[in-house]
């Protein structure tokens, strides 16, 4: 390739990436929208978010199979029609059951994208290239975090709800006419393919276990774990499901995912650090839209102009760090100073929530967490892989996105769960205060049923404000934690 072509293909990677990370961005943010305009209940949305989240893991599952049948190119492509398809169908029909199947779709589309593209850079080029490729690559992965939601919420003034899928729709569109354009001309097709079918037992297994499983994490938002045992036992059935997808992997001659070409000691870590980056970016993904939406009050297009300074702060960072990246030593220090900095940013917002506090009082909070992406998830990815062959390179990378979806429900779970304990207890407390003799009952008409709604809301404000303030000190106390053990330990070098 010359110049022109390598920079546009490695931008393209980006974008396809981007694809993926900015459907799962929108559907948090613009939550109320999509809820109240399809008219959903709170267990049909979680059924659409889990939908994606099951298909995802279903298709980085299989990407290999597919990609080595159908050449890399011919994959992303048929993958960006589909992503198309199921967010048309998401816009199309305003209802629960239209939401769940277009987003079930939509999994099946962007699920394998990230994988894919950061697959096809290992593939193509040699260490020496991998630089300027990768280069391109981050800043178009992270430039779609910076205008997505920017531009969602122009679009959803305009039209509505359904701005965030005929959005995503529209610049799937581009992506998909430069990956036609910029990826390298497809390799004739295999005759011979790796297998002769794929193992449809476990593809449905992994499927179902994987539907079962991350739907009874996102459920948390609403049930108590162990209030019954439906949740349990539907989390065993997931895990049961999983490990009957495993073992037939176990024995098949040529597997989705080769569990034996991963037990290395540096890999393994990297996972392990992956996980925990995921976990923290879903739960603060679920608490700032929370905090400055329910807590303070702010518009949602406040919210989304604070996601997108953040995003523009990755985007540059991650440039910068890919062009410095030989003269970073000491990566573990840099991972623990991210986590630091991760701790940082929750103490700072965690200081910031107050009724009447300004939105621009939040602009140092978004610069530091998107400082985060560029010092821990970059930092381990560029030590995570280098025992990995390349040719083992896809089942490493397929397996970490399976780790990250799951990773991410539970993220989004646990932070649900934390929230609402502190709200029933922050709320109890605020409301066993208020007595008659409470300054503002002894305003006049203060006991009418508009008085006491706007009562019931400041003290549901209160409640959501305290609540996060406990919750960001705890996941503030999680990133220290996380630093002092990368420091600690020997084997991730």
């Amino acid at each position: 390739m010359g110049h022109w072509r390598l920079s546009l293909f490695g931008l393209t990677l980006g974008l396809v990436t981007g694809i993926d990370f900015s459907s799962t961005l929108m559907m948090g943010v613009a939550s109320q929208h999509i809820q109240g305009g399809v008219g959903a209940a709170p267990e049909d949305y979680l059924y659409a978010i889990s939908a994606y989240a099951a298909t995802a893991v279903l298709m980085n599952m299989v990407l290999d199979q597919l990609a080595r049948r159908i050449t890399y190119k011919r994959f992303t492509m048929a993958s960006l029609l589909v992503f198309i398809a199921g967010s048309l169908i998401c816009a199309e029909f305003a209802s629960p059951a239209g939401l769940i199947t277009g987003k079930a779709v939509q999994g099946l589309g962007a699920g394998g994208l990230f994988a894919a593209s950061r697959i096809l850079v290992q593939l193509v080029s040699t260490p020496a290239e991998r630089g300027p490729l990768m280069l391109r690559f981050g800043g178009g992965a992270f430039s779609m975090l910076a205008i997505t939601p920017w531009l969602t919420s122009i679009f959803l003034d305009d039209i509505g709800w359904r701005a965030v899928f005929l959005f995503q729709a529209g610049i799937a569109l581009p992506v998909l006419l430069s990956v036609a354009l910029t990826y390298p001309a497809p390799a004739p097709r295999d005759s011979h393919p790796p297998v002769s079918t794929l193992d449809w037992p476990a593809a449905i297994a992994a499927a179902l276990g994987a539907l079962v499983f991350l739907h009874t994490l996102q459920e948390m938002r609403y049930t108590r774990f162990f209030s019954s045992l439906e949740m349990p036992l539907a989390a065993l059935c997931g895990v049961a499901l999983f490990a009957f997808s495993g073992w037939r992997l176990y024995r098949h001659p040529d597997p989705w995912i080769d569990f034996s070409r991963l037990a290395g000691r540096q890999y393994l870590y990297g996972l392990g650090f992956y996980t925990l980056y995921y976990l923290l970016s879903s739960a603060w993904s679920f608490l700032l839209p929370t905090l400055t939406q329910t807590g303070l009050g702010l518009t949602f297009r406040t919210t989304c102009m604070l996601l997108s300074t953040s995003g523009t702060v990755s985007a540059i960072g991650a440039i910068v760090i890919t062009l410095g990246m030989a003269l970073v030593f000491r990566k573990r220090r840099v991972i623990a100073i991210g986590f630091i900095v991760y701790a940082c940013a929750a103490l700072l917002l965690s200081t910031q929530l107050m009724p009447g506090a300004p939105d621009y009082a939040l602009v140092p909070v978004v610069l530091l967490e998107g400082l985060t992406p560029v010092l821990l998830m970059v930092q381990v990815a560029s030590m995570t892989y280098l025992d990995v062959p390349v040719e083992d390179f896809s089942h490493a990378y397929q397996f970490k996105n399976v780790c990250k979806q799951i990773a991410s429900a539970m993220g989004t779970g646990l932070a649900s769960v934390f929230m609402q304990d502190g709200l029933a207890q922050h709320r109890t407390h605020l409301v066993e205060h208020i007595t008659r003799f409470n300054p503002v009952l002894q305003m006049p008409d203060a006991l009418s049923a508009a008085g006491l709604a706007k009562l019931s809301q400041e003290v549901d404000r209160q409640a959501t404000l305290l609540a996060g303030m406990d919750l960001l000190h705890g996941f503030a106390a999680l990133c220290v934690a996380g630093a002092v053990f990368v420091l600690v330990q020997r084997s991730f070098r």
